[in-house]
């Protein structure tokens, strides 16, 4: 009787084992996914304190990031962003770069088969860093609170993976920083990036 006993279990732990991975396999769209992206940061004008203060307008540059996520459901995910934001500045000798570490929840609506929107948002903080390269050559880096937005449409080309476009804007607080043994503060950045985007599910 108990060997039965325990036969059973051991029978039935394993049936319900077989329907848990049957069903996480049938279901595409919940699991673990990975984003890659890559396009162009159009960043705000900044407000530079402390020596030769003034108002600063930036170049246009890149981001390019890394995302892993977990979906809960069709609809919904969440996942830890980061990457490299990089704009030079018009007219100063230097440059601000930016290592987003953002939560972002993302809430996605199929369109079609082969055709789904997404947005989404989160909140973190940011290393940021300023490079400077005139009359005075250094660099010094401050974590900042950061927050973010993201919006955009995929093409799917495989069952898990999928390709489109994309538009994020990342703001970020005050950050200061001592170069030159000079402590220089840039104000709020304010950074929209449209480029393309990579989607792989697990």
């Amino acid at each position: 009787m108990k060997m039965s006993y325990k036969h059973s279990i051991l029978g039935g732990a394993t049936l319900a084992m077989a329907f848990a991975f049957s069903a996480a396999a049938a279901d595409p769209d919940h699991g673990l996914y990975f984003n890659a992206e890559a396009g162009a940061n159009w960043a705000s004008d900044v407000t530079i304190g402390g020596a030769g203060s003034g108002t600063a307008e930036m170049d246009i540059g890149f981001r390019a990031g890394a995302a892993v996520g977990y979906n809960v459901n069709k609809y919904i995910g969440v996942e830890f962003d980061t990457g490299w934001v990089w704009n030079k500045f018009k007219n100063v000798d230097g440059s601000l770069s930016q290592i987003p570490l953002i939560v972002n929840g993302v809430f996605r609506y199929p369109l079609s088969q082969k055709w789904e929107t997404y947005a989404g948002g989160g909140v973190g903080g940011s290393y940021s860093i300023l490079d400077l390269n005139g009359a005075v050559d250094d660099s010094d880096g401050d974590f900042v609170f950061a927050w973010q937005v993201l919006a955009g449409f995929r093409y799917k080309i495989k069952e898990n993976m999928s390709i489109g476009l994309g538009y994020k804007y990342l703001g970020t607080t005050r950050g200061n920083y001592d170069v030159g043994g000079v402590n220089v503060s840039i104000s709020d950045v304010h950074n929209h990036t449209f480029g393309a985007v990579f989607n792989l599910k697990f």
